[in-house]
């Protein structure tokens, strides 16, 4: 119960702040020019990158006392921060550091979802009076639904998967405090040669993957084609 406490909160902290996240660097890289072409390189780049690597070299920016992150604080004149360290730090430290590495892949889906948008919605729309805003919750939002169910979905299921990050900086620790649910799996299975166990962890963890599928279905089934 423990893990799956966990993992349903790495859940809910990762996948509405990088979806946000990614809907607002859409916005923002969507112009065709060499700068914008440039910059979405660089978003898109850390997606690319080794896991291992990633959570190797974010441990180290975390160390309390030679991290580069805590440099900066005590730039600042502000005292030194624990994060990995920490139980109530370490997840949401785990989950800074996967949207940080995730959110370029959902940008360049809902990018994708905004170039399919017809220009001519806007253009009727502008023509009619309508603001930025209005353009947004009435044409750009409505339009990219699909997208966006998309990006939740796949990434809550890509979520309660999580390993590496944990594996590499926390161990599951501290207190149990990031000890997900496929690490719990492993503990288990492989360190405590409790298969039996393991096997059934496993089970339940396929039956919320296949609930979460159904429901991605049902929804885009549900939806009329634009």
């Amino acid at each position: 119960w423990k893990s799956l406490q966990v993992t349903f909160l790495y859940v809910i902290l990762k996948v509405p702040l990088q979806t946000v996240l990614a809907l607002g660097l859409a916005l923002f890289v969507q112009k065709e020019t060499r700068s914008m072409a440039v910059l979405r390189s660089f978003i898109f780049a850390p997606f690319i990158t080794s896991l291992v690597v990633v959570s190797t070299l974010w441990a180290m920016m975390y160390h309390t006392q030679h991290g580069l992150i805590n440099s900066i604080i005590r730039t600042l004149g502000l005292p030194s921060q624990t994060f990995l360290s920490n139980p109530k730090r370490a997840l949401p430290a785990i989950t800074f550091m996967m949207i940080w590495k995730d959110v370029g892949w959902n940008m360049i889906i809902l990018l994708a979802g905004l170039k399919g948008i017809p220009r001519m919605y806007y253009e009727a729309a502008l023509v009619d009076g309508a603001s930025r805003r209005q353009l947004f919750w009435h044409i750009t939002l409505p339009l990219l639904k699909r997208s966006l169910q998309f990006v939740v979905l796949s990434q809550s299921i890509f979520a309660f998967q999580v390993f590496v990050p944990v594996y590499v900086m926390t161990r599951g620790g501290p207190q149990d405090s990031t000890k997900v649910m496929v690490y719990y799996i492993y503990q288990n299975g492989f360190f405590f040669q409790e298969m039996g166990y393991a096997s059934a962890l496993s089970v339940i963890l396929l039956l919320i993957l296949l609930a979460i599928s159904v429901i991605q279905q049902r929804l885009t089934s549900a939806e009329p084609e634009y």
